[in-house]
This record gives structure tokens, sequence and C-alpha cells, in this order.
């Protein structure tokens, strides 16, 4: 699971095999605190559309900010890096692009996510039709991890679940999730017992790559200290739309779902 920089080969195997990797010292521990620093400096300036908290003992607390690559210039240069494509070009054979962005702060007590697969749940647009993840959007996407502290299981660190896992359920393996359960694709409890999660120690300058395919779940922040991470989506391109982006951010606004989910998030 973990890797250094240089073993390409190994790296590329493993990935192949399960679907997930991690590169230690992927980028230098500085470059990382240093955008760190400026985030918290910037943290009260977010744009508010983007932003999303939860309430931890009575407090209303950052729990993400969304589309932050194009509010900080340092982690745009960090998403928009040839490493990353270079490493997705290796990883994927496909050329991809930045599909979504965000960061997750998971502050002492903050919650953690259920186990779910990523864009395979139903939500409705403006309208109320009735729509299928991120599936309109393209058929391959893979998830970039950048911590920006260490994460371990006691901040609640993410744990990750090997794509074979999926496989060993067949044909039918998207009928695990209850797509509809809180807008998000969560894992019905009957079948969590198919999937082992590892979880993924990282410090500042690890990155983690996993394809939508791979589950995975995160639990609640015991220590008492925050557990920030950077992450990012990335998908083949669609030559039906001109930019995947815009076009999910543009969906994500005016959906029923998000709009929902604003309103509950101090319940």
């Amino acid at each position: 699971m973990y890797f250094k920089n240089k073993e390409t080969e190994n790296i590329n195997s493993f990935y192949k095999e399960h679907g997930y990797v991690v590169i230690k010292n992927f980028f230098k521990k500085q470059h990382i605190n240093k955008i760190k620093k400026k985030i918290l400096s910037k943290k009260k300036f977010f744009e508010k559309e983007y932003v999303y908290y939860e309430n931890i003992k009575n407090k209303h607390k950052l729990r993400r900010v969304e589309k932050i690559s194009e509010q900080l210039v340092d982690v745009k240069d960090i998403v928009s890096s040839k490493k990353i494509f270079d490493l997705l070009k290796l990883l994927t054979s496909k050329n991809k692009v930045l599909f979504k962005d965000k960061l997750n702060f998971k502050y002492p007590g903050g919650k953690g996510y259920k186990p779910h697969i990523d864009g395979h749940f139903y939500w409705r647009d403006k309208l109320n039709k009735v729509k299928k993840g991120w599936s309109i959007y393209s058929n391959s996407f893979t998830n970039v991890v950048i911590p920006l502290e260490r994460t371990d299981e006691n901040n609640g660190c993410l744990f990750v679940s090997s794509k074979k896992n999926i496989k060993k359920l067949g044909k039918n393996w998207n009928q695990v999730t209850n797509k509809l359960d809180k807008f998000t694709p969560n894992i019905k409890k009957k079948y969590l017992n198919n999937f082992k999660f590892t979880p993924a120690i990282l410090k500042a300058g690890d990155i983690l790559f996993f394809d939508w395919y791979c589950a995975h779940k995160s639990i609640k922040n015991y220590s008492n200290k925050s557990r920030m991470i950077f992450y990012a989506t990335y998908c083949a391109k669609n030559n039906k739309i001109r930019d995947i982006r815009e076009k999910y951010y543009y969906d994500k606004k005016f959906s029923k779902n998000n709009k929902l989910i604003k309103s509950l998030q101090f319940n």
C-alpha cells in the first residue's frame, strides 16, 4: 500500500490490483505546511456558497469548503501539477481533468462518513428530474487525497477498501448502495461484511490515489487536534460536455439534494 516516489512499477502494479495506493513524500512537507498556513489565515473569507458546517458540542464548525482550488492559487498549483497528471495517466491509462475538489477540516469531535462508494446515488436537478450520480459526467473517476497534517485512526483518517471487494459481488454490485439514503451512496448493512477497510495513515507530503470503485469511510476525530485533508477528484474527458467541472458545480448549486443538505447542516 505504501511506496516511495520512485517505485513506479510497484506503484502501478498495486494500484491495478487494488485500485488505491499511497506514495510517501510525494510533495515537500515545507510546501504543504506553507499552504496550510495560508488556508488558516483565509478561512473566514471563503466563498459562502461552497462552505459547509457541522454542529460540534453546540458550536458551528467548518466541515468542508468546496471548489477550494479557485479560492487559493497555491492549491490550484498543486491540483494542476504535472506530477499528479503524469501519475494519473500511469495508473489509469487515461487523460484526466479536474472534476471537483474540497478541503475537509474535521476538528476535534468532527463526524466521520459511513462506508460508501463515490458517485453511485440519485439526485434531483432544479427541474426535479432524477439524475444518476456522477455517471452523467464521465465513466472514470480517480480520487486524490493530500493531507495537510498527519492523519491516523485517532483523528479520523480515511479507510479504503480494495476494488476487488466490489468485484466479488458480481454484475449487480451497484445494488449494494442505499442510493437515496441521505443523498450519499452508503453501503447497505447486509453487504458490509464483503468489505475489508484499511486505514490510510498519512503525513504532510504524502498522497493517496484511489479509484471511485473503492469503497471508503472515515470515523470521528477522537483527538484534540484537527485533521485537514485536501481532496480532489479527476475524471476522464467527455466529448459531449465542454467543461465537466463547471457543469458539475452548476448542477450541484441548483440540485434539490444540495439545498436540503445546506438547510440541515446545523441540526
